[in-house]
């Protein structure tokens, strides 16, 4: 699309592409949230969306692109790109950023229908974003939140280096939760940037819309 460039953007892995979904493809991807995210009575997030009953969980996949889509702009913004696997779309990766110009920093998050985990996707998921990140966009250094159990999330993070960054205590559905955040610096990447090769196409129109 000549006014959303986004829609042009692809990453591509080893085995993955990441981009945009089309209306069809996000969909599917709610369909994937619908299926099942984390096990029953465990809370990964800092909004409990995938532990909420099936159609919740779908319906919020669909509105959370439509309000990241909407509500963008280069000082926030949101980019929720749909993770596909010989076609078929698994999961979604995120990568956010507020003031970005100014401060350089970014986030990252992702999630994975539950029969796709534990096969080194989300490795390579983590690879895109940070990539897109540090070698696309310039960013000095990018951050990712997990809680204490979410022991996946945290081994990716392991896998790339990142450091701590502090811990701060969180209500979700009025109980605490301890959410650990982790840093990466631009400097640290090019040291791990050979753990899952990553390859972009389109991003050069996409420029205006980060910064």
């Amino acid at each position: 699309m000549r006014h959303w460039p986004l829609t042009g953007l692809q990453l591509t892995t080893a085995k993955l592409v990441l981009r945009l979904p089309t209306d069809d493809e996000l969909d599917a991807l709610a369909q994937v949230a619908a299926d099942g995210v984390v096990p029953d009575d465990v809370v990964y997030f800092p909004q409990p969306w995938a532990s909420a009953p099936p159609v919740e969980r779908a319906r919020s996949v669909v509105q959370n692109h439509w309000w990241a889509r909407g509500d963008w702009t280069s000082d926030n913004w949101r980019l929720f790109l749909a993770v596909f696997l010989d076609g078929q779309v698994i999961g979604q990766q995120n990568l956010s950023a507020r003031d970005f110009a100014i401060t350089g920093e970014a986030r990252t998050g992702f999630w994975l229908g539950s029969r796709f985990q534990r096969q080194g996707y989300g490795t390579q998921m983590r690879a895109a974003a940070l990539a897109l990140a540090f070698d696309g966009l310039g960013a000095a250094r990018v951050t990712s939140t997990a809680f204490a159990d979410n022991a996946a999330s945290r081994a990716v993070s392991r896998k790339f280096g990142y450091r701590p960054n502090g811990v701060h205590r969180i209500a979700v559905d009025g109980r605490p939760y301890d959410a650990h955040e982790e840093v990466i610096e631009a400097a640290d990447w090019h040291g791990y940037a050979s753990v899952a090769p990553v390859g972009m196409v389109g991003l050069s129109d996409c420029i205006p819309l980060f910064h």
